[in-house]
């Protein structure tokens, strides 16, 4: 542990997790090996991945799990998870992402808010959005800035999220004013939940450069959700067409768009990743 005043306020560390128990191991060891932030609870929650995970599942350093009895989603998984959240600020960590540190990271995150309340949510990951180098963030040895409320996307279609739900620290005052996640398949409920936060206007996004992409890595021996998705594979593969199609005859790119999401809707419907 470090030598941190007795003020440094509860941290919900918040693991997600689906049929992928050795990489749920690996990621809570790293964690706990390598986060020495003196005032956490850390909570697991699985979406129905099967009695045998589940008991195995019980059976880690956990304060408390949400086991789903059956899969109900990404959306579900996490609203269950964060019932059960108790801190004042909420780490979220899905399991295919291993802790390398350095150790204080979250300490440093967590004093950051503590002196700026309108930082609602500091990425770890997810898109590597530009920091605001006029907007020094106060409460940290390590520098933390401001990020623009919306990225644009500079290959086209709707502005890049600051939300992500790669490893990311955001408030419970946050987490109250953007409300559950939508329970649908899982594209859709990551969309609602970066709507919900590029609507609202109370709370600003931060990063610390240096540590983006560094104190967690994707472990990329495991599938990632997004990978596995139907949607996310055949938009990759017919990107290059979409792309000429916009340019070029941009009526038949609305159709087909609109088309291809209707049938990606309805083949999450019926569970097909």
């Amino acid at each position: 542990m470090n030598d941190v005043t007795p003020e440094l306020p509860l941290v919900s560390a918040l693991f997600i997790t689906y049929k992928r128990f050795e990489h749920l191991q690996s990621s809570l060891e790293a964690f706990r090996r390598n986060t020495s932030y003196p005032n956490l609870e850390i909570v697991i929650a699985d979406d129905g991945s099967g009695t045998e995970i589940q008991n195995k599942i019980r059976r880690l350093p956990a304060h408390r799990f949400a086991l789903a009895g059956k899969n109900r989603g990404l959306g579900a998984n996490n609203n269950a998870g964060l019932s059960l959240c108790t801190g004042k600020y909420v780490l979220m960590i899905q399991d295919d992402w291993i802790c390398h540190g350095p150790s204080d990271y979250l300490e440093q995150a967590v004093k950051v808010m503590e002196a700026n309340p309108d930082v609602g949510l500091i990425n770890f990951a997810g898109g590597a959005h530009p920091p605001d180098l006029s907007m020094p963030l106060a409460g940290s040895r390590q520098p933390c800035y401001v990020t623009p409320h919306a990225a644009p996307n500079l290959s086209g279609g709707r502005p890049l999220s600051l939300y992500s739900d790669q490893p990311h620290l955001q408030s419970r005052d946050c987490l109250n004013l953007l409300g559950p996640y939508k329970e649908l398949p899982m594209v859709r409920s990551e969309s609602c939940y970066e709507d919900a936060w590029n609507q609202q206007s109370r709370f600003r996004a931060a990063v610390f450069p240096e540590w983006h992409l560094r104190v967690f890595q994707c472990d990329y021996s495991a599938a990632s959700y997004s990978a596995m998705m139907f949607s996310r594979r055949t938009a990759a593969a017919l990107f290059p067409t979409a792309q000429w199609l916009k340019k070029n005859c941009h009526p038949i790119y609305r159709v087909s768009r609109s088309c291809f999401y209707l049938a990606v809707r309805r083949l999450e419907d019926w569970g097909v990743k």
